[in-house]
């Protein structure tokens, strides 16, 4: 469990230095409009459209996940570093392109591979493990405008482009740390050539796959271009303002996640779903209309520890319950191309720059709040009862 706990919290350390600040990079360093940084953000969720089954489909056909992890590891801290020399904006969809081929990936087959793990572990918890991811978060999210600060030659010069080489080099911590996962028999399960046809032909993972892009469509762009309305409500200092923020969701959601085992036997993984599902909707409800009320924007990221929990603890469990054993890198890659992907990805990003720059900075989380609450109403049709087998 120790070696997993290290995967998930460099893996996420790396992301925390990337995902808080890339928009606002994009918007405040390159000058780009929200459109275009709505493509930019939707290009990863476009290539992750192919990437996503593809290495999910490889993995299971050929049981070499630990070595899949190295090349989608390595690949992304080459993404990282190419990222930090673009100019131009068709070069950036061009790397952007590149680094999604592999950042996609990583997360759901890092998944995949850990759960067949801890399953099979007398001491198997998930949630402790998953844990260590938002702790690296933290701790690289907090840590990185501290870091700009004392490069700066003055206090109002920091090259916030520096969060590219600092999320390459902590990425490739992440690469030694797969070598010692244990290389156990789960790992070697293969699928049978054309099993994968069978998740689209059962009714239960069309409406899942239903509900996991309508979630994923309301609450991920408003995600995604939070440091865009950070910047709308807090100009004079942004990157510190984010850096309080992310403070505040991060501390509950670490605690969160550790009890996420306990809330998950009292109500299920279904329930603890629709919980991730409303809280996220709270929370983006009360950004968007009252966000420039400080007390009001400090006790929404609270809430977002919630949200974390229905979405990156419960709905990967919830895949593993409802998936084949043999078709699970399949089924984690499909869920989150079709959630993260498509859903969160691309239509998402796509409708929050559009917002930014025909309503204004606030709109992604206002009507992404709404829709989420009405999604909540009809979400039990969408989402199947499921029983944990034996190995779960």
């Amino acid at each position: 469990m120790a070696v997993l706990s290290v995967f998930w919290g460099t893996l996420f350390g790396a992301l925390g230095i990337f995902f808080p600040y890339y928009s606002l990079y994009l918007k405040e360093e390159l000058g780009l409009t929200g459109q275009q940084v709505g493509a930019a953000m939707g290009v990863f969720h476009l290539v992750g459209l192919i990437g996503q089954p593809a290495w999910g489909y490889l993995a299971d056909r050929t049981g070499a996940r630990k070595t899949i992890l190295v090349i989608l590891s390595l690949g992304m801290s080459l993404g990282f570093l190419a990222f930090w020399y673009v100019e131009k904006y068709a070069g950036l969809l061009l790397v952007s392109a590149f680094f999604a081929a592999f950042y996609t990936s990583l997360i759901p087959q890092g998944m995949a591979l850990g759960l067949g793990l801890l399953y099979r572990s007398s001491n198997s918890h998930f949630e402790w493990v998953r844990a260590f991811g938002s702790v690296g978060f933290l701790m690289t999210c907090f840590g990185f405008p501290y870091f700009l600060d004392a490069m700066a030659a003055k206090p109002s010069e920091t090259e916030l482009g520096l969060l590219f080489p600092c999320s390459a080099a902590i990425i490739l911590l992440t690469t030694v740390t797969v070598l010692f996962i244990p290389n156990q028999e789960v790992i070697r399960e293969k699928a049978a050539s054309g099993s994968w046809r069978r998740l689209f032909t059962d009714n239960r993972f069309i409406r899942f796959f239903v509900y996991v892009f309508l979630a994923n469509f309301m609450l991920d762009g408003p995600m995604f271009m939070f440091p865009i309305f950070v910047g709308s409500v807090a100009p004079e200092d942004p990157v510190g303002t984010l850096k309080w923020l992310w403070l505040i969701m991060l501390v509950p959601e670490i605690v969160i996640i550790a009890m996420a085992g306990f809330m998950r036997r009292q109500i299920g993984v279904r329930l603890l779903m629709f919980t991730g599902l409303a809280a996220g909707g709270v929370k983006w409800v009360l950004c968007g209309f009252w966000g420039d009320n400080a007390a009001v924007l400090h006790g929404a990221m609270f809430i977002h520890s919630l949200y974390v929990v229905g979405a990156l603890v419960a709905m990967p469990l919830y895949v593993n319950y409802l998936i084949p054993v043999e078709l699970r890198s399949t089924g984690q890659g499909l869920a989150t191309m079709i959630s993260s992907s498509l859903g969160g990805g691309i239509c998402s990003n796509f409708a929050a720059g559009w917002l930014i720059d025909h309503v204004g900075p606030a709109a992604p989380q206002m009507y992404g709040g709404i829709g989420a609450l009405i999604l909540l109403c009809v979400a039990p049709f969408f989402v199947p009862k499921v029983t944990p087998r034996p190995a779960d």
